[in-house]
């Protein structure tokens, strides 16, 4: 079990690797690359994945394994809360997906290539930070990135499957942003702290997206 579980920490670090290079700031040739390692683990990762539930993203892919011996009830509700605040900082950052609300994906996928039935996850995701900049429309997304939201058609996926976008008020309010300028169906709490609280005093398990350097 324990090399179970180290193994799928692997899984989780390398992949949130390669979307943090993708997601990265390169300030030497202002572009965004991948090493070779990377670049090969990629394409057979692409080769490879399955998307049982969620598809609008590659990185929302999990791998099929053969001859597992322990797996999870798929019988009990699951109840997943996310805690994302990074986002994009220029231009290079902004072209490419949110890795926080692909890991989103990936996990609701995870569960559902166990064999959970997607009725049973229950899903909801706290931004705050910086990645409230992800949730922009796209108008205004063009406005401070010049580029389109690659986010939107994830989140509009998820949405319609379920999952529960919050936004922080705090964070809202310190970053000069408001409501109107973000899609639409997004809640809005006075913290994401106290919502952090709450959801987990309810049962729910936190998966922390803050991936920030």
């Amino acid at each position: 079990m324990r090399n179970i579980t180290l193994y799928i920490l692997f899984c989780s670090l390398f992949f949130a690797g390669i979307q943090q290079t993708l997601f990265a700031q390169n300030t030497d040739k202002a572009q965004i690359k991948l090493t070779k390692k990377q670049a090969r683990m990629q394409a057979k990762f692409e080769k490879l994945a399955i998307h049982p539930y969620i598809q609008s993203s590659l990185w929302t892919g999990v791998i099929p394994v053969k001859g597992i011996t322990e797996n999870i009830d798929v019988n009990m509700p699951y109840k997943l809360l996310f805690n994302v605040t990074v986002g994009p900082n220029d231009s290079l950052t902004a072209k490419t997906e949110n890795p926080g609300f692909t890991e989103v994906g990936r996990i609701m996928n995870l569960h559902v290539a166990s064999g959970v039935p997607a009725k049973n996850l229950e899903v909801v995701v706290l931004v705050h930070g910086p990645a409230l900049f992800s949730l922009l429309k796209n108008n205004n997304y063009r406005l401070m990135y010049k580029v389109p939201n690659s986010n939107l058609p994830l989140i509009e996926e998820l949405q319609n499957k379920g999952v529960k976008f919050i936004a922080c008020g705090q964070a809202l309010t310190m970053l000069n942003l408001n409501m109107d300028e973000l899609i639409p169906n997004i809640g809005l709490a006075l913290s994401a702290q106290t919502m952090l609280s709450y959801y987990q005093l309810k049962g729910y398990i936190l998966y922390n997206e803050d991936k920030a350097e």
